[in-house]
């Protein structure tokens, strides 16, 4: 997953993950590259992914999935900690 990467570089780079919303992270892990940008704002159905770092080395990222709707069976997430994908 290309998105767990650039966080991943960020935290080796600078010794800490990004702080701020989703845009702001975003910006931050692709120096303002509108396009980059927009190819990680929204999962494949459109819906913004969630990032959120729970402590200074560990980190989730979320899809709604195809429903749209975060917290339920569908949701694709990823856990920095397992290094995997993990069911809700």
């Amino acid at each position: 997953m290309r998105l767990r990467s650039e966080i991943k570089n960020y935290q080796y780079e600078f010794g800490r993950y990004p702080a701020g919303d989703y845009d702001q992270v975003l910006k931050k892990l692709f120096r303002d590259d509108s396009k980059k940008i927009e190819l990680f704002r929204v999962d494949p159905w459109g819906t913004p992914f969630a990032i959120n770092f729970l402590s200074t080395n560990s980190f989730v990222i979320s899809s709604a999935g195809k429903n749209k709707i975060f917290g339920d069976a569908d949701d694709i997430i990823f856990n920095s900690v397992s290094n995997d994908f993990v069911k809700p």
